[in-house]
């Protein structure tokens, strides 16, 4: 494989393919990665940050020049043995063209070729050139959130966003390499939008405010999670009440029982919210973190520490999982601390990461490898390809034990290209994410509506069963016999107490996958604790770097479900790989925590070679200047960045002020970091003169990164979205039509949609299910009558 990538998107995407087994070649122009010179650099005159050694451990390195005749002969012929070229060049780029990398050149260097392309908003589209910097992408894909009270919205910190569009390239690339293998005659392409993958990691901002509209409520209705991150005696620690009976828990433990039934006014802000906190903290604040994860446990809240780049380490669960790998006690090694791969296999185990490559390597220095050195095989790599490359995954049978949001996920993507994914709920306990959304419990199928469940469950089939009755468990058993897949997220305890764990299903199916994705993990002293999407971001890092320095750890609230589902996709398809060469099945683990904290890697890192723990950065940027500031519209926003002298002098010009591009306070990149405070007031006074939407494009169309706080009532109303079909009009049989969003890349050829089917009713296939497995229309009668299938919730 080969990767022309700077930064981070592209050499994640990379990095997950060689944690996965693939050799990768990484080519960089003579100036090298960008990421190269990011953060704390090496030790023992290493070349480049602890950063770049994590995201590019055990690639080969070549620099190439665009003079050099010999260098791209060599890059040719490298590529046209590959079955992957990665590449997060500008699409306007004409160092693509330069290097040979444009479609025409693919196509005769190497129709077999599978080609991921990562850009900020796609490869088409009206924004499609549109400037932009990490803050205004996150502010465009409404990743920039009220996160403190009575504050500007912050950023996502730790550059996570940037992940997270490389995790979805590295699923985008294996779905394509299965087209491929099919026989397409040409390149499949893989265009990666940015954009559209932080919107898909969000929890369906535009399907909840489509609801809230409907039913004559405010679009961006918010609710704080409770109790959220608080402070303990010793730190900071998130207690996070998923349902009634954990806030009922709350209440007791803290000792103010009076408030269990004021949980909606609480969360919403009301005067009861300021009352219960300080009434609250002072309980809080006497205990220790330690002591009150612990309680909270026992009566089955969920709640962790929150850990920062120093904390984390010295966290049990991690620590006897053995997670972070740590070379600083080797002498022979580059010493420093860094999370490992994100996903555990049984049978194809991730190996120990190797040193990265330093710049200035000759791409002659490859050794000649040739087209058939580089392939593997015969050169297919699947050896299953399939018949419709719409439908990649077509003949897949998957068994989906999920709930909530992360491996439900993971279902929902293989059910959308063509596998048969048949999920299990029951009438007495179904998905737990049928709840989700408390304020919108409407009629008596209010379990139907939740706009959180439809957006998770599309493109499956819905049975139910008993799984606490003999006969449930048997039937659950017999399916799992015919899957080639089965996946699951509780807490271990669960399907081991019902006999579905991997060790009971490979003696009854042994070539199957069984996809794991418990929130601690399998294993470890807090794998039976409770857990959920805010714990994880809490645990990994993900919190303790969002927000303001003078302030509080932020949740992210969201991502880390989509996260974890998309790690699970990845490392499934090469499962799917491995079985489809060696007929061998396997266990794939992805504990929720650790794919959090493999993409929040900076932290450890930085604090393992400085020593110090990064304090929080707001809105700000290390080497530029930027903000996040406010409008002429109460609660709108605009995120501007100035990278450079050009942008400054085209924002002076903007603001009327010509005389501000030579003033010495803001005539150099250095001098507006200096004086911020003063270059955020010149901007905001000018900012609150105008819509978000008018400052974004006077300053959008000078070539200054800037734009408006995508809003969640807004979300439909994109026409960058709408020029790449983002959204895919479907219609639910009892909340009617409705616009899903879809998957943030395009495959060519391949899937022509993003979905296939509506979110199932509950029960809705039982009969059609059941039949297939070979019970007839009385047993099937009689499983009703037991109540051990049903389509109905029970006392509902």
């Amino acid at each position: 494989m080969v990767e022309v990538c700077n930064e981070i998107t592209g050499p994640y995407c990379t990095k997950l393919l060689v944690d996965l087994g693939a050799d990768v070649y990484k080519v960089e122009s003579i100036s090298g990665d960008p990421i190269r010179r990011w953060g704390a650099m090496m030790p023992g005159g290493i070349d480049h940050s602890g950063l770049f050694e994590y995201l590019n451990a055990g690639k080969r390195g070549a620099t190439v020049g665009l003079t050099s005749e010999g260098d791209l002969a060599a890059l040719h012929d490298l590529v046209a043995g590959a079955d992957l070229l990665v590449e997060n060049l500008a699409p306007g780029s004409q160092q693509r063209w330069d290097w040979g990398l444009d479609p025409d050149s693919l196509a005769r260097l190497n129709p077999r070729l599978v080609v991921v392309r990562i850009s900020d908003f796609g490869q088409h589209g009206p924004s499609r050139d549109r400037e932009t910097t990490p803050l205004t992408l996150q502010a465009a894909s409404g990743w920039v959130n009220e996160r403190e009270p009575g504050r500007p919205p912050v950023q996502a910190g730790a550059r996570i966003p940037e992940y997270i569009a490389g995790s979805y390239a590295a699923m985008g690339a294996l779905t394509a390499l299965r087209i491929a293998a099919g026989g397409a005659g040409r390149p499949v392409e893989v265009d990666v939008s940015a954009f559209e993958a932080l919107l898909s990691t969000l929890p369906y901002p535009m399907l909840l405010a489509e609801r809230l509209i409907k039913m004559g409520l405010p679009g961006n209705a918010k609710g704080a999670p409770m109790l959220g991150i608080v402070r303990a005696a010793d730190g900071w620690v998130g207690i996070n009440c998923l349902t009634g009976q954990h806030w009922l828990d709350v209440c007791a433990m803290v000792g103010l029982p009076e408030f269990g039934e004021h949980q909606i006014a609480i969360m919403i802000g009301g005067p009861e919210r300021e009352e219960f906190f300080e009434k609250a903290n002072p309980w809080l604040e006497s205990m220790t973190v330690a002591d009150l994860v612990e309680l909270s446990q026992a009566l089955r809240i969920p709640a962790a520490p929150v850990t920062d780049g120093q904390s984390i380490l010295s966290c049990p669960q991690y620590a006897e999982r053995g997670f972070f790998i740590d070379t600083r006690t080797d002498p022979a090694a580059q010493g420093f601390v860094r999370p490992g791969a994100p996903f555990r296999l049984s049978k194809t185990p991730a190996a120990p990461p190797r040193p990265a490559p330093a710049l200035g390597e000759s791409v002659a220095g490859w050794g000649g490898e040739t087209a058939a050195d580089s392939r593997r095989g015969d050169g297919d790599f699947s050896a299953l390809p399939p018949a419709d490359v719409t439908q990649p995954f077509a003949g897949l049978k998957v068994f989906d034990l999920s709930t909530f949001w992360a491996g439900a996920y993971l279902t929902c993507y293989l059910g959308a290209f063509g596998a048969d994914v048949v999920k299990v709920e029951s009438i007495q306990r179904p998905d737990g994410h049928r709840y989700s959304g408390s304020l919108l419990r409407d009629g008596d199928d209010w379990y139907e509506r939740g706009p959180l469940w439809q957006g998770t469950n599309l493109n499956k089939r819905d049975i139910t069963l008993d799984l606490s009755s003999e006969t449930g468990r048997e039937l659950a058993r017999r399916m799992a016999a015919e899957a080639d897949v089965v996946v699951e997220n509780f807490s271990p305890r669960v399907v081991e107490h019902f006999g579905l764990d991997y060790d009971s299903l490979v003696e009854i199916n042994p070539d199957v996958i069984m996809v794991r994705m418990p929130g601690f993990g399998l294993a470890g002293p807090w794998r039976d604790y409770v857990g959920w999407a805010l714990n994880i971001e809490q645990l990994s890092g993900m919190s303790s770097t969002t927000g303001y320095a003078d302030g509080p750890p932020c949740n992210l609230q969201g991502p880390a479900d989509p996260i974890a589902g998309v790690h699970a996709a990845v490392a499934l398809l090469a499962a799917l790989e491995h079985r489809a060469r060696t007929g061998e099945g396997q266990l794939i683990e992805v504990a929720q925590i650790e794919a959090g904290a493999a993409v929040t890697a900076e932290p450890v890192i930085e604090y393992s070679l400085t020593g110090q723990v990064q304090a929080r950065e707001g809105n700000r940027h290390r080497t530029y200047a930027q903000g996040v500031y406010p409008t002429a519209t109460e609660d709108e926003w605009v995120a501007i960045s100035v990278r450079n002298d050009a942008d400054w002098v085209a924002v002076a010009e903007a603001v009327g002020q010509p005389e501000l591009g030579s003033d010495f306070r803001f005539a150099t990149a250095q001098a507006r970091l200096d004086n911020h405070e003063a270059f955020d007031d010149v901007l905001a006074a000018w900012t609150g003169g105008r819509t978000a939407e008018e400052a974004a494009e006077e300053l959008s169309m000078r070539g200054v990164p800037a734009e408006p706080i995508l809003r969640a009532d807004r979300m439909y109303d994109v026409e960058q979205l709408d020029a790449r079909s983002f959204y895919q009009a479907l219609e639910h049989p009892i909340t009617g039509p409705h616009r899903f969003p879809g998957w943030p890349f395009h495959i060519t050829p391949g899937p022509n949609r993003h979905h296939r089917t509506v979110a199932p009713t509950l029960g809705q296939h039982n009969d059609e299910v059941l039949v297939e497995v070979g019970l007839s229309v009385q047993d099937i009668a009689s499983l009703r009558d037991r109540q051990i299938i049903g389509e109905r919730l029970l006392n509902s």
